[in-house]
């Protein structure tokens, strides 16, 4: 009587309480119970994040209403190619010079943040300290010093950069900003010995880095953030040059020639976003009772769970407190037996906020992630791993509960009822019953918070009975007599 029971629910969670009920005899034999709980979260502004070996560059600034002001750059460095040596100068009948060198950034529709029109000077500086591959960087590195103040290059853009609406309308339309830099420099690689364009390590130590930073010219904008795919192949730097083929004959030129090399980004060069942010007060920090919780990626507000706050709204005691004395009748001589079909987690979405401006895009993310902060600044998603105690006495594992770590699935946007669902994978909900230092902190944030520039806006009702108006932990379980 208690296996069939469990079967069922735990095949259909959604109606748990219900199903199968007309099957078994009367009495008060089984029972299910679907109950939510208020989650008391709150806005937190996390001092930096590693934000190097990054795939996306951001860069801009953007006076967001609801989260204050974002400003973000870039550091680069950039790679040899496929040469081996430098380039062939070496026959006589020809004359080589170069033409120019074209820093490009490229990016695709909807990969902007704020007003698609804001108008920027994008600015190219050139890094003269030694970046180090194996060393961490955070996104409030400090830049000053690190590069040459004379600007190499500078480009005035806008995200949708005055195209037609026909070229962003297809989709696979990749977009280049196209930045020339200094002809100085343009000389200098055109003019890299053998030596140099030989070693990968031996071209970046001497180049150094770019770093990429812009100034808002549209001061009625709110401004915007845009980015850059690093690992692009559109994305890299382009050395154009030429030569003059010589009439050996009259020693003129018969004919001019034009070519070109393409340095690439890729995963070999050290790639940092740097953010600043000012949230002017508008975020409401440490506060449960905040109106709103700002999800924000570039080291912004982050919404801190830590599922020991949570109330069970009976004798003044904690959730877990309650669910002790449940999963302990499991153990003991109680008549009842306690089984978890499935506990989620809920944010609500204001959607309304969202579609607020018409000229601000802020699109609302596909999914979140609930993370761990590790001690070097990075988030980290909590991967489930669970080893059973029958598992670990078959194995001579004395202490297996050490070996236990929680996971959530999904957090994806549901745009149909407004919400992001995470489900507590497994026995992560008994795993945190009996280990309280598996209950939190917890970092709700987008994915790769490091290169992600939108934000979400999400619902706090503490006072509200509609528990979709507030975040909320529902749990759906079913208790069986044992007699």
């Amino acid at each position: 009587m208690i296996i069939a029971p469990l079967a069922i629910i735990a095949s259909c969670a959604n109606d748990t309480g219900t199903l199968g009920l007309e099957l078994l005899p009367s009495g008060d034999l089984f029972s299910g119970s679907d109950i939510s709980y208020y989650v008391p979260v709150s806005n937190e502004n996390p001092a930096r994040l590693q934000s190097d070996d990054v795939d996306y560059a951001l860069i801009g600034s953007v006076d967001d209403p609801y989260a204050g002001t974002t400003e973000a750059s870039f550091v680069t460095q950039v790679n040899l190619g496929i040469l081996n040596g430098g380039l062939d100068k070496s026959d006589s009948t020809h004359e080589y010079f170069v033409d120019s060198l074209v820093l490009n950034l490229a990016y695709n529709k909807y990969s902007w943040f704020g007003d698609p029109d804001a108008l920027h000077s994008i600015q190219v500086y050139r890094v003269t300290s030694n970046l180090n591959f194996t060393e961490d960087y955070y996104s409030d590195m400090n830049i000053e010093g690190m590069y040459d103040p004379s600007a190499l290059g500078e480009r005035i853009s806008s995200a949708w950069d005055e195209l037609p609406d026909s070229v962003w309308e297809d989709d696979s339309y990749i977009h280049q900003w196209q930045i020339k830099l200094s002809n100085e420099l343009a000389e200098e690689i055109f003019n890299y010995p053998d030596d140099v364009m030989n070693s990968r390590e031996d071209f970046k130590d001497n180049f150094g880095a770019l770093f990429v930073k812009s100034d808002l010219i549209d001061t009625d904008s709110p401004g915007s953030l845009v980015r850059m795919n690093l690992l692009a192949s559109e994305t890299n730097l382009e050395l154009f040059y030429s030569y003059n083929i010589i009439d050996t004959t009259t020693n003129e030129v018969d004919t001019t020639m034009h070519s070109s090399y393409t340095f690439p980004i890729n995963k070999e060069c050290v790639r940092i976003n740097r953010f600043n942010h000012d949230q002017k007060g508008i975020v409401d920090l440490s506060n449960p009772g905040a109106n709103q919780f700002i999800v924000q990626g570039m080291a912004g507000s982050f919404v801190k769970v830590d599922f020991n706050d949570i109330q069970s709204g009976t004798d003044g005691k904690s959730l877990f407190e309650v669910w002790e004395e449940k999963l302990s009748n499991n153990q003991d001589d109680s008549n009842l037996f306690y089984g978890i079909s499935a506990v989620d987690l809920y944010f609500k979405v204001d959607t309304t906020l969202h579609q607020e401006f018409e000229d601000f895009y802020t699109p609302i993310p596909q999914a979140l992630s609930l993370n761990v902060m590790n001690e070097s600044g990075q988030l980290e998603t909590p991967e489930y791993y669970y080893l059973s105690k029958e598992v670990a006495e078959a194995n001579d594992i004395s202490d297996y509960q050490e070996n236990w770590s929680p996971g959530f699935d999904a957090g994806t946007f549901n745009s149909e009822t407004g919400e992001y669902q995470f489900r507590m994978a497994g026995e992560t909900f008994r795993m945190m019953v009996e280990k309280p230092e598996l209950r939190g902190p917890y970092y709700l944030a987008p994915y790769n918070a490091s290169s992600f520039p939108w934000r979400v806006i999400l619902k706090n009702d503490s006072d509200s009975d509609d528990s979709s108006l507030r975040p909320a932990l529902r749990i759906k379980y079913i208790s069986v007599a044992k007699n």
